[in-house]
C-alpha cells in the first residue's frame, strides 16, 4: 500500500480572502484536514503524512503558534480513536503543552488500525541531518543509509506529495529519504479543496510513469 504526504498552506491568505479571523481560517483548515484524512483512507493509502510546521514557523508570535497547533491537534482529537497516530520532527522547538497532548493522543489511538496519520513538526532538512549526525558521531564506524532511514523524520519513502497554496517550492518540507516522491502542486488554498480536486490530484499522481532513475524496460 502506498503513502501520501500533504503540505497544507494558505491559511493566512484564506483568512484575508474570506474576510475572517486567522482563528476561523485555521478552524476551516481543521475541518478540511478531517475530510482529507477520510479521502486518503478511502483511496487506499496506508499512511498520511502531514507537515504541521517548519522550524521557522515557531518564530511566529505565541498567539499564531497557539492557533495553528490547536487546529492541527483538533484533527487528532476528532480522529485518534479510529486510526493510528504518530508524530516526529524537530520536537525541541514545539511547545511542551502540545507535545504532551499529542503524546497522550498517540497512546490512545488505534494501534491496530490499517491507516496511520503521521504529523511532522519542526521540519528542517538541515536540523534533521545534523541531529542524525550528532546521534551517531563517534559511535559507529560510518553512517549508513539504513541508519539514516531509521532515524529520519519520515521513516519510509514518500510515494506521493501534494502541496497546497500555489507555491512551486518545497521550502523546509523536503522528506529526506524520498528522492523519487511524485509531487503535485495545487493552486488552491487548503480550505478550498474539494473531493473532486483531491481526486484529480491523485489521478494525476497515479498516472505517472515512475522509473526510479532507470530506463523503461
Amino acid at each position: 500500500m502506498s503513502n501520501l504526504m500533504l503540505l497544507p498552506d494558505g491559511m493566512r491568505r484564506w483568512s484575508q480572502k474570506q474576510g475572517v479571523s486567522l482563528d476561523e481560517s485555521y478552524a476551516a483548515m481543521t475541518d478540511k484536514l478531517v475530510e482529507f484524512t477520510g479521502w486518503a483512507r478511502e483511496e487506499g493509502f496506508s499512511k498520511l503524512y502531514i507537515t504541521v510546521s517548519s522550524v521557522a514557523n515557531y518564530s511566529r508570535s505565541a498567539a499564531a503558534v497557539e492557533t495553528a497547533m490547536n487546529a492541527f491537534t483538533e484533527v487528532v482529537r476528532r480522529n485518534h480513536d479510529s486510526l493510528a497516530f504518530d508524530f516526529t520532527g524537530t520536537l525541541d522547538v514545539v511547545p511542551d503543552n502540545w507535545l504532551s497532548e499529542l503524546d497522550v493522543l498517540r497512546d490512545k489511538s488505534d494501534k491496530e488500525s490499517d491507516f496511520t496519520l503521521h504529523y511532522i513538526m519542526g521540519m528542517s532538512l538541515s536540523h534533521e541531518i545534523i541531529s542524525i549526525f550528532d546521534k551517531f558521531n563517534g559511535k559507529v564506524p560510518a553512517l549508513t543509509e539504513e541508519l539514516i532511514a531509521e532515524n529520519a523524520y519520515i521513516p519510509e519513502p514518500v510515494d506521493y506529495l501534494i502541496r497546497m497554496g500555489g507555491a512551486y517550492r518545497m521550502s523546509s518540507f523536503t522528506p529526506l529519504m524520498s528522492p523519487f516522491a511524485e509531487m503535485y502542486f495545487s493552486p488552491l488554498l487548503l480550505p478550498d479543496m474539494t473531493r473532486a480536486d483531491f481526486d484529480a490530484a491523485i489521478a494525476d499522481l497515479r498516472d505517472r510513469d515512475r522509473r526510479y532513475g532507470v530506463y523503461p524496460t
